[in-house]
């Protein structure tokens, strides 16, 4: 397994990067890989993705601790309702505590569990942006008016958790990528002539392309060849995940 990961502040942010993301071992067969972004009318909108990323690292840790101890092997749909059920109860209780405002816990979030040894997923969408399994491209697009978790702290998790219908769930893949919608993002920084591409091309070239060099690094320098080749940079705060079996 190869585990690629970039983010990158965006050419319209001056100050943060919005944007974070997580891969972490839960136990040695399964991994959590996720990406968030933090909503830029919030307050302090990288604080958020920032501390739901230190949040679900410390879930997997005790997690595969649990798993450990208790003798368990949990299926990947049971990690992801447990990963989000426990993620939810902490970012109440943060909140709680902490006297956050509502507007302080608006992130987006693309949360996967991965089975590496059955080479299957299962995968939540949290608000905006992309998921690629094996060239299958789907795009989560809200209009601009992401459901955030941080919107739903106060209601019973069970009756949230039945209501999700961004759910997916993958088998016998070799790719799969989350990014934020960044992504789609893309603009010509300059004047200077560049060879034209397609949305669809740049989006299948940097999601689901698997180059010859499989380094921690490709994805940072897939960007950096789109902008050499095609003149164009991510507007937005851009993060992919991506792991290949």
């Amino acid at each position: 397994m190869l585990a690629q990961t970039h983010s990158q502040i965006g050419t319209h942010h001056t100050d943060h990067n919005e944007d974070a993301f997580v891969v972490t071992d839960i136990t040695d067969r399964q991994l959590l890989i996720a990406v968030m972004d933090g909503y830029s009318m919030g307050t302090e909108s990288h604080f958020v993705s920032g501390l739901v990323a230190k949040l679900l690292r410390r879930i997997a840790k005790q997690t595969g601790l649990r798993a450990f101890a208790e003798g368990k092997t949990f299926s990947a749909a049971e990690l992801l309702e447990q990963t989000v059920k426990t993620l939810f109860q902490e970012l109440a209780r943060l909140q709680a505590d902490l006297d956050l405002d509502e507007k302080e816990l608006l992130t987006t979030l693309i949360l996967a569990i991965v089975d590496t040894s059955g080479a299957e997923a299962e995968i939540i969408a949290i608000g905006d942006g992309v998921i690629n399994v094996d060239g299958q491209i789907t795009e989560i697009d809200q209009g601009n008016k992401p459901d955030y978790l941080g919107y739903h702290l106060r209601e019973d998790f069970a009756d949230w958790w039945a209501g999700q219908r961004q759910r997916y769930s993958t088998q016998d893949f070799l790719n799969l990528t989350l990014a934020t919608d960044g992504v789609l993002t893309f603009r010509a920084f300059s004047h200077d002539s560049y060879r034209p591409v397609r949305e669809e091309d740049l989006l299948r070239y940097l999601l689901d392309e698997r180059m010859d060099e499989e380094s921690e690094y490709m994805i940072r320098k897939q960007i950096l060849y789109i902008e050499n080749t095609f003149g164009l940079r991510p507007t937005d705060d851009l993060t992919v995940v991506r792991v290949m079996l």
